[in-house]
């Protein structure tokens, strides 16, 4: 071997050592071997170019494959995170419940069964309400068996006085069905709940307890302001309670004030209210147990001033009724002895407490109470009859 082999040898050596080595700076500053950083890196190119073509092709097809297929995993991966979002659900939810809400969407309100509108009748009631112009009325009464009914500015929003306690009620025994709720929970009296108007909790010490069963009973019954409040704020609060009325089909029902809400703040409609009354009679919303427990409440009302005077002999009826002076309002459901049920709402604006805004909804409502007690219901035989058979021909 010459002495310039050499020298390269020594150089391509001292390369791939550890270049910082003093070894390797000694070899590369030998004075036999002059620019030897420069011509030290020749080697290297030659030897990667005398490579055999057979193994140099395939090397590089290799290396391009790998880089593609590493280019095309990331741009995948990237699309599947934009594509599936992570969600971390809430602590009281369970994955399962999550998956079952997402798999299964909550079915679409169904609608009351408005089938025939009472043409005449809804001109006489009309032309009741035009008789005095300090008044006006929004009603909604419908006949739960046939569809027919009796609309008169039905869906236009007004201050809802206690009929709100209606919805704030039917949430209270779904939170009680899906398990948020147990009756027997207690609740605590707090100052700020404390509403004053109608109800008798209000007297009561801060810091007595109720099973929540009673706080609703009371809510309902006596209507009761306090007690509402308390189980406003057991539901989670104005916000959560609006977003079920609109789940349930109650487009102009809204919580904006505790109670007692004077101003009328808080909002509804007859329409709402017998959407709601009729849904829950068809057995949707509420468990059958937890739909009669409310129905026996509600049929405990304390106040049978409104609806209940319409009503004829023998007449059974739930409600709930609202009264915040200025506007008076009734909704429930009524069974008359002829077997016919039917929904009804209805609210009517007034002078402060003038009574002749009582008298006009004791007239709307009779007219319709009589409508329905003149109807019969046919009920089909239980059996089929069996047809006559004829006489076996004798032989």
């Amino acid at each position: 071997m010459n002495a310039a082999t050499n020298t390269k040898v020594i150089a391509f050596e001292a390369r791939h050592r550890q270049g910082n080595s003093p070894q390797a700076i000694a070899l590369q500053a030998s004075p036999n071997s002059p620019r030897t950083n420069r011509r030290s890196r020749r080697p290297v190119r030659q030897a990667r170019l005398k490579l055999p073509r057979p193994l140099l092709y395939p090397l590089r097809l290799l290396i391009v494959g790998v880089g593609v297929s590493a280019c095309i995993g990331t741009i995948l991966s990237a699309a599947n995170l934009r594509s599936v979002p992570t969600v971390t659900p809430p602590d009281n939810i369970t994955s399962q419940q999550l998956l079952s809400e997402q798999v299964s969407p909550p079915p679409a309100p169904a609608p009351l069964p408005l089938k025939t509108p009472l043409t005449q009748l809804a001109e006489t009631t009309q032309a009741a309400i035009a008789a005095d112009s300090t008044l006006d009325a929004s009603l909604l009464f419908v006949d739960l068996d046939t569809g027919e009914y009796l609309d008169v500015a039905g869906d236009r929003p007004l201050s809802a006085a206690s009929t709100i306690k209606i919805p704030i009620l039917v949430a209270f025994f779904e939170a009680v069905d899906s398990g948020k709720v147990n009756l027997d929970d207690s609740l605590t009296l707090t100052q700020e709940v404390i509403g004053g108007g109608s109800g008798g909790m209000q007297y009561k010490t801060p810091g007595s307890t109720y099973t929540a069963l009673y706080t609703a009973t009371e809510m309902s019954v006596n209507s009761d302001n306090t007690a509402t409040n308390m189980i406003t704020e057991l539901l989670g609060g104005n916000a959560v309670l609006n977003a079920k009325f609109q789940q349930w089909g109650m487009t102009q029902t809204q919580l904006n004030n505790p109670l007692p809400d004077l101003e009328g703040t808080n909002l509804t409609s007859a329409k709402d209210l017998a959407h709601l009354l009729a849904r829950v009679n068809q057995g949707e919303i509420l468990s059958v147990r937890s739909r009669d427990r409310l129905f026996r409440i509600m049929g405990a009302t304390s106040n049978d001033r409104l609806l209940p005077q319409s009503l004829g002999q023998g007449a059974d009826i739930v409600h709930k009724t609202g009264d915040i002076g200025s506007i008076i309002g009734d909704a429930g459901i009524v069974d008359l002895p002829n077997g016919k049920r039917y929904v009804a709402a209805i609210f009517v604006e007034r002078p402060y407490n003038d009574p002749k805004g009582k008298e006009l909804l004791h007239k709307i409502s009779r007219q319709f109470y009589d409508h329905m007690a003149k109807k019969e219901i046919i009920q089909a035989p239980s059996q089929p009859v069996a047809p006559e058979t004829a006489p076996a021909p004798t032989p």
